[in-house]
């Protein structure tokens, strides 16, 4: 769940280090500035992590991270098992608290990260206070292209807003096919949304306006009988395990990995065949430009853009690499997707509080 103005708050402060004109390099003594990670930059194989793991003892052996990711256990646990003389400090909160932190430490010129996981709209913030260096490491080959060109940041793996459905509470074959068949008079009271998605309503909008030519007025109208039909969830977590006690029918902006997990689990939920859009978003990997064990970082982000990938779908999550061997795309080939542009540039204030305004007066579902 996203807190708007809490949000907004924090970009204010990632303003003001872009005001000050952090630069991509590190100050050293003396006045020159280096980047710590271009000597690193010719190098790939074995040679290149050879290198990489002998800066990284003399580093002193550890990583520290800070990400919003709920599953970054399970790639810390693949790094460990494949650097077992790496020690990873993961420091975990919502993507928010996670730009929060950073923009004070550095603020205070006191930054205590090497590496940044976490949401999109955050690292786009981020890079605008030229905090974050890009990463021009051999992975980048093996990723896809939508993974990749967004400045100092690279996608890890993509958060999938989907429909999903209960299915004891929907029939089999009624599923919705697409998001606008929610305003119909029979989903009255089953459609779940999510109180902070204000990220997704700027998406949805935008496919509805640009992709699918509706103007605002009927978009507007559109939204409005959805809304009537829904109650309102708070968090994504909470969501999904409503939807699967079959408190209401379909939730409008679950994530896939959401869907996949609680199904494993035995749950009466689905999300495939997928309804017109399914909306991806990029959660991200960065490296710090004021690193304080750049080599260390390097060496996860080659690891989490490479070998890691496989963690990625083993966590039910879509992986930035192509399809290869043990890496399962769970995203199917012909689904309706929608990626909203690399040079899309929200403007947070407007659509949280339209957002807001939209969802004003709907029930709650605790």
């Amino acid at each position: 769940m996203r807190q708007g103005a809490l949000f907004l708050g924090f970009l204010s402060l990632s303003l003001v280090l872009t005001a000050c004109g952090g630069a991509p390099t590190v100050q050293q003594a003396g006045g020159t500035t280096t980047d710590p990670y271009a000597e690193y930059a010719s190098l790939t194989g074995k040679a290149r992590t050879d290198a990489l793991l002998a800066a990284a003892r003399d580093e002193g052996g550890v990583l520290d991270l800070y990400t919003s990711n709920t599953d970054i256990q399970d790639l810390v646990d693949g790094f460990r098992k494949a650097y077992p003389k790496i020690k990873v400090n993961a420091f975990r909160a919502n993507s928010e608290t996670v730009l929060q932190r950073i923009t004070q430490e550095n603020q205070a010129r006191k930054p205590h990260t090497d590496v940044v996981d976490t949401n999109e709209l955050e690292l786009r913030e981020l890079d605008k206070a030229r905090l974050l260096s890009p990463y021009r490491g051999p992975a980048l080959a093996h990723l896809k292209p939508e993974a990749k060109g967004y400045g100092g940041w690279t996608a890890e793996r993509f958060n999938a807003f989907v429909l999903g459905w209960n299915t004891d509470v929907v029939p089999a074959g009624q599923a919705p096919h697409s998001f606008t068949e929610l305003a119909a008079p029979r989903w009255k009271g089953k459609v779940s949304m999510e109180i902070g998605d204000w990220d997704w309503y700027y998406a949805m909008h935008t496919y509805l306006t640009k992709e699918k030519g509706m103007s605002e007025e009927a978009t507007t109208k559109l939204f409005r009988r959805i809304v009537a039909n829904a109650r309102v969830t708070k968090g994504h977590t909470v969501q999904g395990e409503l939807l699967s006690a079959g408190q209401f029918g379909v939730a409008t902006s679950v994530y896939s990995h959401t869907i996949d997990k609680a199904a494993r689990d035995g749950a009466p939920v689905a999300w495939q065949p997928a309804s017109d859009p399914v909306i991806l978003r990029p959660n991200g990997v960065a490296l710090m430009t004021r690193a304080r064990h750049p080599a260390t970082a390097l060496l996860w982000t080659d690891w989490v853009l490479g070998a890691g990938q496989k963690a990625v779908t083993a966590s039910a999550r879509i992986p930035a690499a192509a399809p290869a061997a043990g890496i399962k795309d769970p995203l199917p080939a012909d689904a309706p997707v929608y990626n909203l542009p690399k040079d899309a540039d929200a403007d947070g204030t407007k659509w949280s509080a339209a957002y807001d305004a939209l969802l004003r007066g709907v029930p709650v579902s605790d």
